[in-house]
């Protein structure tokens, strides 16, 4: 695999609206299932209480120790995507460079030292996962790209035509299943209950392929992601 940038941003997804409450879960004890791949509802718990303690660490202030709904959505928009990802990687034969992903978990050292010893596991597969998603998905895009005659591209352009690559890939090959309570799957991103759609994970996702995360990045998330 060719070099891509070593320098991420785990980013939650944005959230325009309250999760409904009185929801069914079609899958008992699953906030989703991708594929063959169940995330429950407590590892999206695990998840947004790490990125919740990551976010008072950036503030200087106590660690948090409460999520709330909106952060969980964020966690489960994360964990999704890093799944489809490595889905779509193992189904066309990309993988990442493991040594990049590495040198992603060691950018943010720093800020896993900080965190209270229960959250590191969470934030570390979680960032460690992302990463290598990332890293599959913009080499996917590079090779069509080059493939197409296109010359000097960016990480950024590498990275927006793997995630089409991947999203047109999982609309054929990979059911995903959302407990209602955590919104719709529409479109390769998460929707909040109202069908109003998150923030594209393709923005997301080149927001972090544009800076290395530290212990600030979680004070820029808005204000429907802070924890409560």
């Amino acid at each position: 695999m060719t070099r891509t940038p070593t320098r991420w941003r785990l980013a939650l997804v944005t959230v325009s609206t309250v999760l409904a409450l009185s929801a069914c879960n079609v899958h008992p004890g699953a906030a989703a299932v991708v594929g063959s791949e169940s995330i429950s509802e407590s590892r999206v718990d695990d998840v947004a209480l790490a990125l919740c303690s990551a976010q008072s660490t950036a503030q200087a202030g106590a660690p948090q120790e409460l999520a709330g709904r909106a952060a969980r959505q964020g966690a489960l928009g994360v964990l999704i995507s890093s799944a489809l990802s490595k889905q779509y990687g193992d189904a066309n034969g990309f993988s990442p460079d493991q040594s990049q992903v590495s040198a992603a978990v060691d950018a943010n050292q720093a800020t896993i030292d900080k965190l209270p010893a229960s959250r590191r596991t969470a934030f570390t597969d979680t960032l460690r996962d992302y990463a290598a998603g990332q890293l599959v998905v913009t080499e996917a895009g590079r090779r069509a790209l080059a493939r197409s005659g296109a010359r000097n591209v960016t990480p950024q352009q590498a990275l927006a035509a793997g995630l089409k690559l991947r999203d047109a890939w999982v609309s054929k090959h990979v059911k995903v299943s959302v407990d209602p309570r955590f919104g719709t799957f529409s479109a390769g991103a998460l929707a909040s209950g109202s069908g109003s759609l998150s923030t594209a994970v393709s923005s997301t996702a080149a927001a972090g392929a544009k800076q290395q995360p530290d212990t600030s990045w979680v004070a820029t998330l808005p204000a429907s992601q802070k924890c409560s």
